[in-house]
């Protein structure tokens, strides 16, 4: 599993990231998007994202919602705790012509998230499974989301949290601030579908599982 934000120490975890900038960014050009973000991108196609903002939480080097502008969306502020990952996004944003479109906010979403306006759609992908506060997170997340909210995370079977499990004990014994967690999913459904959101798509890897949620 390959998680992209944040844990208790911010820091800490934008430091990690901050080694695989260059790497997300270069496999981007060379593969493209990973299959849960084409089914990312798929879902959102249905609902309709053409001339909608974004707010790409936990953006990294920022290739989904760069694919997104490319493909109609309208503008993305991208939030990240690796000024490494938001410097490749900007340098790729500027490369494909859309740094009038794009803004970046170094931070915990969680602490910036009262200085940042709301969109019309939140990405979440692959961030909720490296925060220890889902709910936190995910609430503040939706109150940002005018028309959809679109996540990524592990999907809750036993080998998911084996692995999680020894992921962290390599991280703890390299020192590692980086934690990551496989929070039930259907407890983020009951939070979500609580602040006044319906699922309206879902697809799935051996891995991830994908949800887009639309406001009622």
């Amino acid at each position: 599993m390959v998680c992209c934000c944040t844990a208790t120490d911010s820091g800490g975890i934008g430091r990690f990231f901050s080694r695989f900038a260059r790497r997300y960014a270069s496999r981007y050009r060379r593969k493209g998007l990973e299959a849960t973000q084409k089914q990312l991108v798929a879902g959102l196609a249905a609902q309709g994202f053409q001339g909608r903002s974004l707010l790409d939480i936990g953006c990294g080097v920022g290739y989904l919602h760069h694919e997104l502008l490319r493909l109609g969306a309208r503008s993305a502020v991208g939030v990240d705790l690796s000024e490494a990952q938001l410097a490749e996004a900007r340098e790729e944003a500027l490369r494909a012509g859309l740094s009038a479109r794009t803004d970046y906010r170094l931070g915990d979403f969680e602490d910036v998230a009262a200085d940042i306006a709301p969109a019309d759609i939140t990405l979440l992908d692959k961030v909720i499974c490296c925060y220890p506060d889902a709910r936190g997170l995910v609430e503040r997340a939706v109150a940002h989301s005018g028309a959809l909210c679109a996540l990524t995370v592990p999907r809750g079977h036993v080998l998911n949290r084996v692995l999680a499990r020894i992921a962290t004990g390599v991280l703890w014994l390299t020192r590692s601030a980086y934690r990551p967690f496989v929070h039930e999913p259907g407890m983020l459904d009951v939070w979500i579908r609580k602040a006044g959101f319906e699922k309206v798509y879902e697809a799935r890897t051996p891995v991830w599982l994908t949800r887009i949620y639309q406001r009622l």
